[in-house]
């Protein structure tokens, strides 16, 4: 591939390691591809729309390390790519790839891309595939906001199909077009779709128009999910499918995915975790007072009516933000209930870091006006993210730096319900500079495996 449109770190995938041959049950994958030429016993070829070799590799680590995948088409230059290929959603062992192409008859965002879907099938013992998808019929609003969902529960029949399920926003914010591929029928259906909900909400309350990612509910359940306002909802194997509205706790925050995120982890089991970060305004001037408040007992004893009467002229003065830790919150729900129910609240100072391993692996963990304690509060952290099942329902996942601009980071492993440090593991690259990488959790790497655990 030649040409300049990407940044270097787009060809330079990371280093990889796994503590066996056997893939872990689960994994946090960078949604966005590397442009390299790698291959293993996950990599996979098809045939692009305009008849082009396209290759895909997955390069698994055990987590909280974080996986990635590469892309390679040996016919293909870079300016043919308007963006590194995504992953876009996963359920089992089926993985939803975007390519987006500047070649190419598949046009969505108002035709300044040419997209194509691909499925990534992960099959026990056998070789794993990559199913190109037909495109949607014309005219059709494409979202980007996909869900793949596998259809062999049940039924021997259905081994190895699957749908994909669609939202587009039309005229307004409750008004949707649903679009649903079948493997089985190879052919997109699509159906004109109203939100239902309260009538005391109001329009301006309502998800869209930009998500942030659609998941799997369990079931033929999916969830499109507004972060900022929450998630709507269509079981799509009904007859007469009807969306509907789960509304989410309200948050101050702007910073979407690096502060908050949503998952099932379990069958129509939904967690919200979120990231609280914390600042604090230094003046530079040292010289500078400020009005005390009633918030200043927490830290002071005694305050001066001098204090109180001081005119407060703060905002003129020259000032920075700093970091002052952050608070976890979680909350559950399952998709049938109408209330949220509270989970963990852990502030980053209850934390403890005893292990000595993450001492040794982490000297920035050293906390010398702690008392000497190792401590969390030396690191910048965002992406809050929830492993899948087994032990991993109390602990999240965070991305954590010294500085913001840092290239070296560790995704520590916070368990909410002992409040300990449970693991921390180093992640180096040029992605990580600026908090750069997306990632979500997949559970297809346990299909990698000949044999279930």
């Amino acid at each position: 591939m030649e040409g300049s449109s990407f940044p270097a770190s787009s060809f330079q995938p990371p280093a990889i390691a796994r503590a066996s041959s056997r893939y872990a049950p689960w994994a946090l994958l960078d949604s966005k591809a590397y442009f390299a030429a790698l291959e293993n016993d996950t990599t996979v070829e098809a045939t692009t729309s305009t008849g082009h070799a396209i290759r895909v590799t997955f390069c698994l680590a055990d987590p909280p390390a974080i996986s990635h995948f590469c892309v390679h088409g040996p016919g293909l230059d870079r300016e043919d790519f308007t963006m590194e290929p995504q992953v876009h959603s996963s359920a089992k062992g089926l993985v939803l790839l975007r390519f987006a192409f500047t070649i190419g008859p598949r046009a969505t965002h108002r035709h300044n891309r040419l997209a194509e879907y691909y499925v990534y099938k992960a099959g026990r013992g056998k070789p794993p595939s990559l199913t190109p998808i037909p495109r949607t019929p014309p005219g059709t609003v494409n979202s980007s906001y996909i869900c793949v969902l596998p259809l062999d529960d049940d039924d021997d029949d259905d081994a190895g199909k699957f749908l994909l399920a669609e939202l587009g926003m039309t005229r307004s914010n409750s008004d949707y077009e649903l679009y649903v591929f079948s493997s089985k029928t190879g052919e997109w259906t699509i159906r004109q779709l109203r939100l239902q909900t309260p009538p005391e909400v109001r329009n301006e309350d309502l998800p869209g128009p930009h998500m942030d990612k659609a998941i799997a509910l369990g079931g033929g359940a999916v969830g499109w999910v507004d972060l900022w306002r929450g998630i709507v909802t269509c079981n799509v194997l009904d007859d007469n499918p009807v969306l509907t509205l789960i509304p989410i706790p309200t948050w101050d925050g702007k910073l979407r995915r690096l502060a908050r995120d949503i998952t099932c982890c379990s069958n129509g089991f939904i967690k919200l975790v979120d990231l609280d970060l914390r600042f604090k305004k230094i003046v530079a001037d040292h010289n500078h007072k400020t009005r005390k408040v009633a918030e200043d007992l927490d830290s002071v004893d005694i305050i001066y009516d001098s204090d109180l009467l001081l005119y407060d002229d703060d905002a003129c003065a020259e000032h920075t933000f700093v970091n002052d830790g952050w608070k976890i919150r979680t909350c559950y729900r399952h998709t049938s209930w109408d209330y949220w129910r509270k989970g963990h609240t852990v502030d980053i100072d209850e934390i403890s870091v005893d292990n000595p391993d993450h001492f040794t692996s982490l000297p920035q963990l050293w906390d010398a006006e702690a008392a000497g304690r190792p401590a969390l509060r030396n690191l910048l952290s965002a992406f809050p993210t929830l492993g899948i099942g087994g032990d991993d329902d109390d602990v999240v996942y965070l991305m954590s730096k010294v500085t913001y601009d840092d290239k070296n980071a560790w995704m520590v492993g916070v368990n909410l319900g002992k409040k300990t440090l449970d693991v921390a593991v180093p992640v180096s690259s040029e992605r990580v500079g600026y908090y750069e990488p997306d990632f979500l959790a997949c559970g297809f790497s346990e299909y990698l495996n000949a044999t279930p655990r």
